[in-house]
């Protein structure tokens, strides 16, 4: 055997075990982790059972306090978690911690009326573009008891999605409100008003959607003509067939 291939073999070799001891380090340092609906900043809702939910290494040990109480589970065999927190009052700021392998703690944490904001345009309209009419209110919007959580819009036709691509709590000011729902932001203030709590608002909306495509696969059953485009959508060459003729304008 040449110099030059034991020297390309032995380059193999210190490369495949190097490739070894990375993956071994990621399987034994998995961390837990948590979707971005629940964070810092978050809202979560008065007098009915919560679940916190997030991922960490298979079968390992979850623990999460909160308002002085401490919580205990195990991650299944997928790596996913849950643990249900009981009835709690409108309140806070408050801070959680939740421990594994390492450690989270979320801060100034709300708890009170939380509302999905969705639907098509009339929804999603912001306070941005209509600015022009609401000057004055936008100039005293400060409330930092009003939060909003903006559900980015992305597609797969294939499967649920268990975590957004991006996302955060902000809560009401001048310089936030203009990105909130214009519709959601009133009816958020008018909650307050009426029952100074704090309010949440996750605004999930798509300007020209059809009821129907806000329906489960499940509810589809019922009508089969919206379930059959909504299974035409699973066909990548369909897919890419509409992409392209939305491209050439």
């Amino acid at each position: 055997m040449s110099e030059r291939s034991m020297i390309q073999k032995s380059n193999i070799r210190i490369s495949s075990l190097y490739m070894v001891i990375i993956l071994l380090y990621q399987a034994g340092s998995a961390e837990i982790r948590l979707p971005r609906l629940i964070s810092s900043g978050m809202v979560l809702q008065r007098q009915t059972d919560i679940k916190i939910w997030g991922w960490a290494d298979v079968h390992e040990p979850v623990t999460l306090h909160f308002l002085g109480d401490s919580y205990q589970t195990t991650a299944d065999d997928n790596g996913e978690w849950d643990i249900i927190l009981p009835k709690m009052e409108a309140g806070g700021p408050f801070s959680m911690e939740i421990i594994a392998e390492n450690q989270i703690v979320l801060d100034n944490i709300l708890v009170g009326e939380v509302w999905v904001c969705s639907g098509q345009s009339n929804m999603d309209l912001n306070m941005g573009r209509v600015a022009p009419l609401y000057g004055k209110e936008i100039e005293n919007s400060t409330n930092s008891a009003i939060r909003r959580f903006f559900v980015s819009t992305q597609y797969d036709f294939n499967t649920p999605q268990k975590d957004f691509k991006s996302g955060s709590w902000d809560s009401a000011s001048p310089e936030t409100i203009l990105r909130f729902t214009a519709v959601g932001y009133f009816f958020a203030k008018a909650l307050y008003e009426q029952f100074h709590v704090p309010i949440g608002l996750i605004h999930a909306s798509v300007g020209g959607s059809p009821a129907e495509a806000w329906l489960s696969e499940e509810a589809l059953r019922e009508f089969p003509h919206h379930l059959a485009s909504a299974l035409q959508c699973r066909d990548s060459v369909y897919i890419r067939e509409i992409i392209a003729q939305d491209q050439a304008g």
